[in-house]
C-alpha cells in the first residue's frame, strides 16, 4: 500500500508540473501578443490584460492618422507594452523598428491626465508621429503632364510661284492657309491670289487668278521638323487680258473657272513655341484651263501641267 501511495503522489506531482509549464507558455508575451497591420505598419498589441487604453479603439484611430501616407507593407514594426503590467499603470511603452534593423529610441506615452475615452486617439497621434519620423510616407506621384492636344490649329502665310510649262507662263502671288494638324495627319484650307504676264512681238498678255483649295494628307514630326505629304485641289477664277503692241493688232480678254489637282509636300521647322518657317512643292495638272491665243496659237494661259513652289511662315503650336 505504501508503494502505491508514492506512485499516486508522483503522478499528481507530474500533472501539476505539466499544468504549470503550460500556464507559463500561455502567459509568455510571444504566445499572447497579437499583430495588426494598419496601412502597411505592423502593430504588436500589449500583452498586458489590464492596458489603460482600448486596443481596438486605438487601432481605429491609428488607421485614420496613417491613411494619408502610402508605405510598403511590413517595413515598420510598432510594439506596444505596459510596464509594469499593473492596473495602476497609465503609461504605454512604444518601440518602433524596421525590417533592416534600424530602430528609434523607445518612448513612453503618458495617459494619466487624459480621459479614458480620449486615450485611444491620443496614443494614436503619438504613434503616428513616431511612424512618420521613422519612415516618411512615399512621396505622392507627380501628376502626369498633359500631352499635346489631339488637334492643333495653325495659320500660314506663303509667297507662291505657279508655273505652267506647257504655256511658258508663270504667276506670282501669295497663299494664306488655315491648318488643322492632328497627331498623324493634316487638313488645310487655303486662299490665294496670283498674277503674271508674258510678252510677245505683237504685244503682251496679263493673267490674274483668285481662288482657294484644300490640302490633306499624313503628317510626321520629329523635334523641330515636320513633314506633310498628300493631295491638293484648287478652284479659282482666272482672267486673261491682251495688250496690243501695234495698231493692227486686236487685243481681247476672257475669264473662266479653272480647276487643278496636284500632289503636295511641305516641310517646316519651328522656332520658339509659335513660329515656324516652311517650304512647299506641288505638282499636278490643270483639269479645267484657260488659254490665251496669240497669233492663232495657245502660247499663254493657265493650262496643262503645273508646278507650285512656296516659301513662308507659320503661326501656331
Amino acid at each position: 500500500m505504501a508503494v502505491e501511495g508514492r506512485y499516486c503522489s508522483a503522478v499528481i506531482a507530474t500533472r501539476a508540473g505539466a499544468c504549470l509549464v503550460a500556464a507559463l507558455v500561455c502567459a509568455s508575451p510571444d504566445a499572447r501578443a497579437s499583430v495588426v497591420v494598419v496601412d502597411g505598419v505592423r502593430v504588436v498589441a500589449p500583452t498586458c490584460p489590464v492596458a489603460p487604453v482600448s486596443v481596438s479603439a486605438f487601432v481605429d484611430s491609428l488607421r485614420v492618422e496613417l491613411a494619408s501616407g502610402a508605405r510598403a507593407p511590413g517595413t515598420t514594426l510598432v510594439t506596444l507594452s505596459i510596464e509594469p503590467c499593473d492596473p495602476a499603470t497609465r503609461r504605454v511603452h512604444v518601440a518602433v523598428a524596421g525590417d533592416a534593423g534600424r530602430a528609434l529610441a523607445p518612448r513612453d506615452v503618458g495617459l494619466e491626465d487624459i480621459a479614458p475615452e480620449a486615450r485611444p486617439r491620443a496614443l494614436a497621434l503619438a504613434v503616428a508621429e513616431l511612424v512618420r519620423s521613422f519612415a516618411p510616407p512615399a512621396p505622392p506621384l507627380a501628376p502626369a503632364r498633359a500631352g499635346p492636344p489631339p488637334f492643333a490649329l495653325a495659320l500660314a502665310a506663303q509667297g507662291v510661284t505657279s508655273l505652267f510649262p506647257g504655256r511658258a507662263t508663270a504667276l506670282w502671288g501669295g497663299r494664306l492657309s488655315f491648318l488643322v494638324d492632328g497627331p498623324r495627319a493634316r487638313l488645310g484650307l487655303f486662299a490665294e491670289a496670283a498674277a503674271g504676264a508674258r510678252d510677245f512681238d505683237l504685244g503682251a498678255v496679263s493673267l490674274q487668278s483668285f481662288g482657294g483649295g484644300l490640302v490633306a494628307g499624313p503628317r510626321w514630326s520629329r523635334g523641330r521638323l515636320a513633314l506633310c505629304v498628300g493631295a491638293a485641289g484648287a478652284v479659282a477664277w482666272a482672267r486673261v487680258q491682251g495688250h496690243a503692241g501695234a495698231r493692227d493688232v486686236v487685243a481681247g480678254s476672257g475669264a473662266s473657272t479653272i480647276v487643278a489637282a496636284r500632289a503636295h509636300a511641305d516641310v517646316s521647322a519651328s522656332f520658339g513655341r509659335t513660329l515656324s518657317l516652311g517650304v512647299l512643292v506641288e505638282a499636278g495638272y490643270v483639269v479645267r484651263s484657260l488659254d490665251a491665243t496669240v497669233a492663232g496659237a495657245s502660247d499663254a494661259g493657265v493650262a496643262g501641267p503645273s508646278l507650285v513652289f512656296g516659301l513662308g511662315v507659320g503661326f501656331g503650336p
